[in-house]
């Protein structure tokens, strides 16, 4: 099961969002939007940062990961990760591979 949330910058902080099925993750991600993925099978969180995003949407919405992350687990792992140097564990979670 995986979770989705995505970063609100007018209130700093994470906003849940529905996900339609069918709908690969992939298609989520935006140049102008910080997402928060939380994979309940692999007991990991990953930020995805876009391109477009400013300085400040980054670190408050770093600040604010780990809340969302202890709503979970407080054991996951929580990992960074930025457009255009996505993981290879980042890419299959979200259906780009």
């Amino acid at each position: 099961m995986i979770f989705i949330y995505k970063f609100n910058e007018e209130l700093g902080e994470f906003e849940g969002i529905e996900i339609k099925e069918n709908v690969p993750l992939f298609e989520l991600l935006d140049s102008d939007k910080i997402l928060l993925l939380v994979d309940v099978h692999s007991e990991k969180v990953w930020v995805w940062q876009g391109k477009n995003t400013s300085t400040r949407m980054k670190f408050i919405s770093a600040q604010e990961a780990p809340k969302i992350r202890d709503k979970h687990d407080i054991a996951f792992t929580l990992s960074s990760v930025d457009e255009g140097d996505e993981t290879a564990a980042f890419k299959i979670l979200v259906g780009l591979i």
